[in-house]
């Protein structure tokens, strides 16, 4: 069972949908055309039971996430297509939604 304060599309949550953190920002004065108006965040997955798992990616924030969040990610290519409806839009990695709590083998997480 999981509940999210922010879920950018229902078709976004698919099985490439992971739980990750946000560990930072990155500033770009000059990128893609297509990503203006969107933050660039670093993440990194989270197994379920919240320790840090792999490397730090970098994820089109769709969500307004912020710095600390536990956010929702998805890992295809086409999720920042669908979310933002711009169907030659370019993103491996794309945060969907915010997190605020989840639950995980009867234990209930809380993340804020």
């Amino acid at each position: 069972e999981m509940t999210s304060s922010l879920v950018g599309s229902e078709m976004c949550i698919r099985d490439s949908m992971k739980i990750a953190r946000v560990t930072g920002t990155v500033v770009s004065t000059v990128k893609y055309e297509k990503y203006r108006g969107y933050k660039l965040l670093k993440v990194r997955h989270l197994t379920l039971e919240g320790e840090m798992t792999g490397e730090e990616l970098i994820a089109l924030d769709a969500a307004d996430a912020g710095i600390g969040d536990i956010v929702l990610v998805n890992n295809d290519g086409g999720a920042a297509q669908m979310i933002t409806g711009d169907k030659t839009l370019i993103a491996s990695v794309t945060i969907c939604g915010v997190v605020d709590c989840y639950t995980w083998q009867g234990k209930h997480v809380a993340c804020h």
